[in-house]
């Protein structure tokens, strides 16, 4: 049996997962890189917008998954839904490569919506198929096919598309 924690995190930990984002944002290149603002950085490092708020702002949650005993991603929560009503909104989630395909990115959802019972959405970007297809899956057999989704214009930072999950989580 595997062994997959969540450990919640403090503005200790801020730089170490703002590191980390810098995978994230090089793996969402893989769909996205062909949108503009998506190019190689000149320096060679991709950049990710400023996480910190996540772990300043009261509503929001900051977590480290940890698979194995090593640390494998994390997962940033807000409350900020496409809908005023929406409990929970999975900002930002990242499974370091080495732990994708195996279902621990599955597990921690399941864990982080057990943990945070209410309205979820999950959104993904048009373009981030990646995404978009592990979110579905997981969304699918966490709900058991009871969730909405559903192309929205979200307004901040400033109006983007997004594909947005909706459900119920129960704890």
């Amino acid at each position: 049996m595997r062994m997959i924690t969540l450990q919640k995190l403090t503005l200790q930990d801020y730089p170490l997962i703002q590191n980390m984002a810098r995978f994230y944002v090089y793996d969402m290149s893989r769909d996205c890189g062909s949108q503009e603002g998506w190019e190689l950085p000149a320096d060679g490092l991709y950049e990710c917008i400023d996480l910190k708020s996540y772990f300043i702002k009261d509503d929001r949650i900051a977590y480290l998954i940890s698979a194995e005993n090593e640390t494998a991603g994390f997962a940033l929560l807000n409350k900020v839904g496409a809908a005023p009503y929406v409990d929970w909104n999975m900002g930002e989630f990242f499974i370091l490569a080495k732990f994708q395909r195996r279902g621990f990115g599955k597990e921690s959802a399941f864990k982080i919506f057990d943990l945070h019972p209410g309205v979820w959405n999950v959104m993904t970007m048009p373009l981030n198929q990646s995404a978009h297809c592990f979110w579905n899956e997981t969304i699918n057999d966490y709900t058991h096919e009871n969730f909405q989704l559903a192309a929205k214009t979200i307004l901040e930072p400033s109006p983007h598309p997004m594909n947005v999950f909706e459900f119920r989580s129960a704890g």
